[in-house]
């Protein structure tokens, strides 16, 4: 009798060990799969510029820009540029591009008819864990809202929004306080004024908040957050929220909140 259930017991575990091993197999492909997906779409799509500063105070100068049209350029540029034609060639629901600095995020933005589609689906279709980067399906796909939501998974392996929870340190913050928005229909700067961890039910979630109720969120964001700033906050602002999991609780997750200001 003992002989069986110390067979059982070894079998339980070998089975264990396998699903493991299998589990592990298929997150790798997928991740690989992803991985390259986004890298090809920045090869064909992504036009880096020549100088490029968080701050903001480095003016930006395309590399196949003449002297002459650099000082024609505006004082602030986003640090690379997006073909979206090709991209909307490839797939029509591509709302925007998001990217920040030395830092895997370098990912196009899609928006879907909910909240599902692209949760576990690459920009091509291709059913994946990784998922893609989505807009909140009740926001306008024009980033006109005042407080617009984009979410994506927190990837072991940091791709997608994997290095959000970085920001949970101050020095990671002061490394990287500003991200690029660009879409079809012009550029934003997102300037980086809180990040915390929350409840899936937080009104941070909330689409239809009034512009006081907006202020008030972010201002509690602001006092909660991980990291400190001085940014100060004003009627008419428009902010974007980038959310991920968090593992601190149950259906914790981690915002990251900026301020949009529309390049010219």
């Amino acid at each position: 009798m003992r002989r069986l259930i110390r067979f059982l017991v070894g079998l339980a575990a070998c089975g264990v060990l396998l699903y493991g091993a299998v589990n592990l197999t298929f997150y790798i492909r997928e991740s690989k799969q992803s991985t390259g997906l986004n890298e090809k779409l920045v090869e064909d799509a992504v036009i880096p510029k020549r100088t490029i500063s968080q701050s903001g105070d480095t003016e930006t100068v395309p590399d196949k820009e003449t002297a002459a049209d650099s000082e024609r350029l505006p004082s602030e540029t986003a640090p690379i540029e997006v073909d979206f034609p090709s991209l909307l060639e490839r797939n029509e629901d591509i709302v925007g591009w998001l990217y920040s600095e030395d830092t895997p995020i370098n990912l196009p933005v899609v928006q879907g008819t909910d909240n599902d589609h692209y949760l576990r689906r690459l920009i091509d279709g291709t059913g994946n864990n990784s998922g893609t980067l989505f807009v909140d399906y009740r926001n306008g796909g024009d980033f006109s809202d005042r407080n617009t939501i984009i979410y994506g998974h927190n990837m072991k392996n940091k791709e997608m929004f994997g290095t959000l929870s970085n920001y949970k340190d101050q020095s990671y913050f002061e490394d990287h306080p500003i991200m690029w928005l660009l879409t079809p229909d012009g550029d934003y700067k997102i300037e980086l004024i809180a990040g915390c961890v929350t409840s899936a039910a937080s009104d941070v979630y909330s689409i239809d908040l009034s512009e006081e109720d907006v202020l008030a969120m972010v201002q509690r964001s602001i006092e909660n957050s991980t990291f400190t700033t001085d940014a100060e906050i004003h009627p008419g602002d428009r902010f974007l929220t980038l959310s991920t999991c968090s593992y601190e609780y149950d259906n914790a997750r981690y915002v990251l909140i900026g301020r949009m200001t529309a390049l010219k």
